[in-house]
């Protein structure tokens, strides 16, 4: 559980909302462009701060969107906040 304002979506709140999220390696995931890639990266065909030659472990569905009341109790709902199913892409 993390406050609103931890989030860094600029909204000032002191409500708490779970978050979820995704990590983890993506071996087992990789397929022949990220192979190909990671070659033209070793190449210096293509610069490596510009691409990932892996893939990445990323939310595949979100929870349910979110609403709170912010600091001037105004109501905001944010949508695809925190992961519900994750998964390599």
């Amino acid at each position: 559980e993390v406050s609103v304002s931890e989030l860094g979506l600029g909204y000032e709140s002191d409500e708490t909302v779970l978050f979820r999220y995704c990590s983890g390696t993506c071996e087992a995931a990789v397929r022949s462009y990220d192979l190909s890639l990671k070659s033209m990266r070793s190449k210096k065909k293509i610069k490596k701060e510009k691409v990932r030659a892996r893939p990445c472990c990323r939310p595949l569905a979100y929870d349910d969107d979110v609403s709170f009341l912010d600091a001037y109790n105004r109501y905001y709902t944010v949508n695809e906040l925190s992961a519900k199913e994750c998964g390599c892409v």
